[in-house]
């Protein structure tokens, strides 16, 4: 499908972006892991970003990081936003979460090292201080409008942006934590198809993780409540790409999207939002030129169940324990690198001769069936338990020995959703 909007300076960087994440070495198969954290008192109360008096705040814990995360993040008055070292970063996000950015690795017990690196440092130090990481998919003990902001430009113009009551954008930005897996891609075609593997099977993915049985301060009874909010932040950023199941999407019609969707704010010149949300990004970046910063924000202030950057970033999954973070990242790594496993996915999908019989309905309507029926629901003919038990038993035949071990937690956690009450 050729790109339907006007050629333009910013669509072009867009593209370019997309290319440049293109990895010629197909044998270098990475895979990058972000993990966001709540930090709670134990008493409940949630960390802030500067510490009362007496207290710890989460600049803090990035100090505390410095030792092993050398690199300093900070903004123009001085606020420390994010640490990094050799082996990852660690930012906060809007709601003080703390998120650790995994280097990119080829294995999990690389990803798990590293993991583990950053729990010692973390733990015993907020403990020390009365605090706890607590690893769900939305705060445990408060309500988002109960929790504050960190001191971050961006997040001000985001929430200033949301603050109208017509999306979920605040619940997404202060109350809810995820485990995010990113893959390479080796050209346009396998990042079309990747994206697309990953966006159908968004609801089973949200369901295998869905760790969120506290939502806005009230026991959460509904299945994959966290990516339905996250399907609501507005003006279409969320949910699926348009057109992605449509024959010929390539980068241009990605791009497309990307720039009839309001940037929200514009970075380098820091404009409010009033000016930014009132026009399409194309519109934004008309009368000046882009940068590839511009780029960049442009592309990031979407948030689709899987999403296209340099790689390919897959979304849907809530915070969840370690051991089944790390069954997480092995089984994405399973599905989305073996072209047997991507083959079988597309037969099971309906798949013929890279003709995609699935529309933005279908996956709608297999989010529906799993939040009313559960396991039982019917996700594209066949019920979200087979679905489950397809993709772990893909997974298992796709990896070797050493990946394969990190598959069992995270399968016994699928079978245990406890919490949800539906027929």
């Amino acid at each position: 499908m050729a790109s339907v909007t006007a050629p333009s300076a910013l669509h072009d960087l867009l593209t370019g972006l997309f290319r440049s994440g293109e990895r010629t070495d197909a044998h270098t198969q990475l895979l990058g892991l972000e993990v966001e954290h709540f930090i709670v008192a134990l008493n409940g109360r949630p960390l802030s970003y500067e510490a009362p008096s007496g207290d710890i705040g989460a600049r803090d814990i990035l100090e505390h990081l410095t030792s092993a995360f050398p690199r300093r993040m900070s903004d123009g008055n001085g606020n420390l936003l994010g640490v990094a070292g050799p082996t990852g970063s660690v930012t906060l996000e809007a709601g003080s979460q703390l998120e650790y950015s995994v280097a990119p690795y080829a294995r999990v017990e690389h990803i798990e090292k590293a993991y583990a690196k950053f729990r010692s440092l973390v733990d015993p130090y907020v403990l020390g201080h009365g605090y706890r990481l607590e690893t769900w998919g939305y705060h445990p003990t408060r309500r988002a409008d109960e929790l504050g902001l960190t001191p971050e430009e961006r997040y001000a113009f985001l929430d200033a942006h949301f603050s109208d009551g017509q999306s979920s954008g605040r619940h997404t930005m202060r109350a809810m934590a995820a485990t995010q897996v990113s893959v390479d891609y080796t050209s346009e075609r396998d990042a079309v198809r990747k994206l697309r593997v990953a966006s159908a099977l968004a609801p089973v993915l949200a369901a295998i993780a869905d760790n969120s049985p506290v939502f806005d301060g009230r026991p959460n009874h509904t299945p994959i409540r966290r990516l339905m909010v996250w399907r609501n932040v507005g003006n279409r950023r969320g949910g699926i790409a348009p057109r992605l199941f449509s024959h010929g999407f390539c980068y241009g019609t990605y791009a497309d999207w990307l720039v009839q969707t309001s940037p929200i704010y514009t970075p380098a010149r820091a404009e409010s939002t009033s000016k930014a949300c009132a026009q399409s990004a194309q519109e934004a970046y008309a009368h000046t030129r882009p940068s590839q910063q511009d780029a960049e924000h442009v592309a990031s202030v979407v948030w689709p169940d899987a999403r296209l950057k340099r790689i390919v970033e897959i979304r849907p999954a809530d915070c969840m324990p370690a051991d089944c973070v790390m069954g997480y990242a092995a089984l994405i790594k399973g599905l989305l690198y073996p072209e047997r496993s991507l083959a079988a996915i597309e037969r099971a999908l309906g798949v013929h001769e890279d003709v995609w019989p699935l529309t933005d309905q279908d996956v709608d309507d297999a989010i529906e069936q799993i939040q009313e029926r559960g396991g039982l629901g019917m996700v594209y003919g066949m019920p979200l338990h087979e679905w489950e038990e397809l993709l772990f038993s893909l997974a298992y035949l796709a990896l070797d020995e050493g990946d394969r071990r990190y598959l069992a937690p995270l399968e016994a956690f699928a079978a245990d959703k406890h919490w949800w009450r539906v027929s």
